[in-house]
């Protein structure tokens, strides 16, 4: 049955914004991630060491480890001569001896006699043991951002894998005319591209992703699918079914499952968004072009993943003079995609011009916002744009 969006009864881009930020709670999960895998995870239990570091005492400088006790007689006017044994930085002391004096301050007289022209005290110019961690103590606290260094690191502690907050996102393609990637299409027939894009950013995000069947224009095999998603993922994302023509199946199976918090919002592209609430969770509607599902996604969906703690860096924003007038479209929030240029040190942002298919994304290096009430902008004004590379 088709759904006509009329421009009086789309919300506003904020308003959709709020009411999916105020109608979803996130209920932290964990899982084990191997430490080689852990990088860009967030911890969800602060990793505790299961060992002393170092095990022993250690040499700080190359140099010649000697007892204390020997060196006190030691000054520039009165060298005198000690036994010693040499070693190198990082590695064990020998029993017995407690300090290393550096091996430019000593005069070999043979392997085990050395001449020295001050004193040491005990354990100088040592690494003691215990000194980085011992066992038990609190390497990292939770929430902490895992780098490659951390996994590095935590590796030499004996670490083999953490404790990681987990997110997890169902992605169901939907449509007659939608085919798998590995296909290839007929006339009428459209390639699914949407599910790797976004199942893309996620994982760069940190989220994992499950990418369901493809599901034919059938209300309730898409209220299944959902019901199916909502059990094993926090976030379930359809596409290509929310437009408003005469195939609007999407916001029929979110109603089946349960309720709609709305259909239609005030921004271009990505007007026939859909959100409904299915077991708690957030259930999407998203456009089927991919710039359109593009843009709705960094405007509705990140902002409710960073709000649950998901570690997205804030935009990267660059100002430049925009080569084009910029038109507003009135009540409307509308997103263009640009390219940014360096000439000679000076920032141009040139509007990439409109029209079908995916080559415009790949051509943008960001996002230009016209915002809700704006006047637009004239060519040669300085704008600022969100950078997507």
């Amino acid at each position: 049955m088709p759904r006509i969006l009329p421009h009086e009864q789309l919300i506003s881009m904020k308003e959709a914004q709020k009411i999916i930020l105020s109608s979803f709670q996130y209920l932290p999960k964990s899982r084990n991630v191997p430490i080689h895998e852990a990088v860009g995870q967030i911890l969800a239990e602060s990793v505790i060491s299961p060992r002393t570091m170092p095990p022993v005492h250690l040499a700080g400088p190359d140099g010649i480890a000697v007892r204390s006790e020997d060196t006190k007689a030691a000054s520039p006017e009165n060298p005198i001569e000690v036994q010693g044994i040499r070693v190198n930085t990082g590695l064990p002391m020998p029993a017995g001896y407690d300090a290393v004096i550096p091996v430019e301050e000593v005069e070999k007289v043979d392997d085990e006699r050395f001449i020295i022209k001050g004193s040491v005290s005990s354990n100088q110019n040592m690494i003691l043991a215990g000194t980085d961690v011992i066992t038990g103590q609190t390497i990292v606290e939770s929430g902490h951002y895992f780098t490659p260094y951390d996994a590095a690191a935590l590796t030499s502690y004996g670490i083999r894998d953490i404790s990681a907050k987990s997110w997890k996102v169902g992605i169901i393609p939907t449509g007659d005319e939608i085919i798998p990637s590995a296909k290839e299409p007929v006339p009428g027939q459209i390639v699914d591209t949407n599910s790797m894009m976004i199942s893309g950013y996620l994982n760069r995000y940190g989220v994992l992703s499950e990418i369901y069947p493809i599901t034919p224009d059938d209300p309730e095999k898409m209220s299944s699918k959902i019901s199916t998603a909502c059990k094993d993922c926090d976030m379930v994302i359809l596409f290509g079914g929310s437009s408003a023509g005469s195939k609007d199946y999407t916001v029929d199976a979110i109603e089946k499952s349960g309720d709609l918090l709305f259909h239609g919002v005030a921004m271009g592209p990505g007007k026939p968004v859909s959100c409904g609430l299915v077991d708690g969770k957030p259930v999407f509607g998203m456009p089927g072009p991919s710039v359109s599902c593009l843009v709705t996604f960094y405007q509705l969906v990140l902002p409710l993943l960073k709000s649950w703690g998901v570690p997205i860096p804030p935009k990267k924003v660059v100002m430049g003079e925009i080569t084009n007038d910029v038109l507003p479209f009135q009540g409307w929030d509308v997103f263009y995609l640009v390219q940014v240029k360096n000439n000679d040190g000076k920032i141009i942002i040139n509007p990439v011009e409109r029209r079908f298919g995916p080559k415009v994304g790949i051509q943008a290096d960001a996002i230009l916002h016209i915002p809700r009430g704006s006047d637009g902008c004239k060519k040669g004004e300085r704008v600022q744009v969100s950078m997507i590379r």
